[in-house]
């Protein structure tokens, strides 16, 4: 489902992510700190600064904490429970101790193993389960799609075990903090830095527009959703009612705030009996986000979306390679800057040093592996810093995973569960 809420005590499971950056000191003075403290009243600043010295004299935030330790990402939880100094620690530290966790092995042990833009019968588990992401929108935040009518269950679970779906829909929730807002706010920076270096003619502004420039230029921390209900039934929603309950709690209380705006088309006559079902599992903040456009829905979806963007059927230009996925791209992979032969992904591992699915498939090779998303080689001289800076493995015997709210607050969006746009061809690095 999209990005939701839950209520205390539901069941929950799925990560938070990992933000661009990580911080080595407790000053907030980079550029990403001066670029967010411009949405901040001095009072929230305050409290940021307190935030984020209690978490790094507790032990809690650490250089190699892949959840990310900028100021973004910390905003993010505070904003989740309205700047309340101890809510947001809470909420923060049993994301930290959820991650940790994990199915034993930890989110970061999940990324090693399931790699979210290529694993087995894929394409077929996102046909049956069908979510997409498509392009950016306007701001540049990554846009993505999801197609209730088409869900079945049946052929899904004859493809994927319930279990393997599951830690599918949680690496892919992943993904969106760890490798697609990145590469998005990467994308947003090179086109400002671009822009300002054409506009600057005078030696001296070029020489200050850089560093000036960069920390104006707007992160990238939500996305644009668009769920299509067109043939949704209650009968399919009654058969996901309890894995959609979960997602929305995977999402608010590990991946909240990265929900910028849902679209709600082609909502059936039933669908006011499905809204006053999820409604109590939603916050007034998710709430707001949510628009319900009916079927008069495109002229809305392109005031937000270039139509290169959106596929034609939601009424776009873009003949998609099929209905539930696409992987058309231009050559600078503006549209999917996540697919630009995974480099981002490549250096979000090196900067946590995370080892890579393709260093795990160097070890333990696989049949299904595909060679063209391997960012890291072993004879490439990048990956050096993975070998001589090897990660810090999650211990093997981890405490059980609670498997309820421990935190009763505020609940807030969250991220989306994802499939990302298949990758299209590209060569390798070499």
């Amino acid at each position: 489902m999209a990005a939701g809420a839950s209520s205390s005590k539901s069941p929950v499971v799925g990560p938070s992510a990992s933000g661009p950056k990580k911080r080595e000191s407790s000053m907030i003075s980079d550029q990403s700190s001066s670029q967010s403290q411009e949405t901040l009243t001095p009072n929230q600043i305050e409290i940021l600064k307190a935030f984020r010295s209690e978490l790094e004299e507790e032990g809690h935030l650490k250089p190699s904490e892949t959840l990310g330790t900028d100021d973004e990402t910390l905003i993010r939880f505070l904003k989740a429970r309205k700047f309340d100094l101890q809510a947001s620690k809470r909420m923060i530290t049993q994301c930290l101790q959820w991650r940790h966790q994990f199915e034993g092995i930890g989110i970061d042990g999940l990324y090693e193993e399931l790699d979210p833009f290529d694993f087995p019968n894929r394409d077929q588990v996102f046909k049956y389960w069908p979510i997409y992401f498509h392009g950016i929108d306007k701001l540049g935040r990554p846009v993505n799609i999801q197609m209730f009518g088409s869900l079945d269950l049946s052929k899904l679970y004859s493809v994927i075990d319930k279990q393997s779906h599951f830690k599918v829909l949680v690496a892919n929730c992943e993904a969106l903090t760890r490798e697609i807002l990145p590469a998005c706010s990467h994308r947003n920076q090179a086109i400002n830095l671009q822009n300002s270096s054409q506009s600057d003619h005078d030696h001296h502004s070029q020489a200050n527009s850089s560093s000036s420039h960069s920390s104006a230029s707007p992160k990238i921390t939500n996305a644009f959703c668009i769920v299509d209900l067109k043939g949704f039934t209650l009968t399919q929603f009654w058969q996901i009612k309890n894995i959609a309950r979960t997602c929305f709690s995977i999402s608010q209380d590990y991946y909240p705030e990265t929900m910028g705006y849902l679209a709600i088309i082609n909502a059936p006559k039933s669908f006011a009996t499905i809204f006053k079902a999820v409604t109590p599992w939603l916050s007034k903040e998710t709430i707001s986000k949510i628009n319900i456009l009916g079927e008069d829905y495109k002229s809305t979806l392109l005031e937000h979306i270039d139509d290169e963007n959106l596929p034609s059927f939601l009424g776009g230009k873009c003949q998609c390679d099929n209905q539930f996925s696409c992987s058309k791209n231009d050559a600078n992979f503006d549209r999917s800057p996540w697919l630009k032969e995974r480099n981002w992904k490549s250096q979000s591992w090196k900067k946590f040093n995370v080892q890579t699915p393709a260093q795990a498939q160097d070890r333990n090779p696989s049949p299904q592996a595909d060679p063209s998303t391997s960012v890291s080689k072993s004879n490439d001289p990048k990956a050096n810093d993975l070998q001589t800076h090897p990660p810090n493995n999650t211990p093997k015997n981890l405490p059980e995973q609670q498997n309820e709210i421990t935190d009763g607050g505020d609940t807030s969006d969250g991220a989306l569960i994802i499939n990302n746009s298949p990758k299209s061809p590209t060569k390798n690095k070499t």
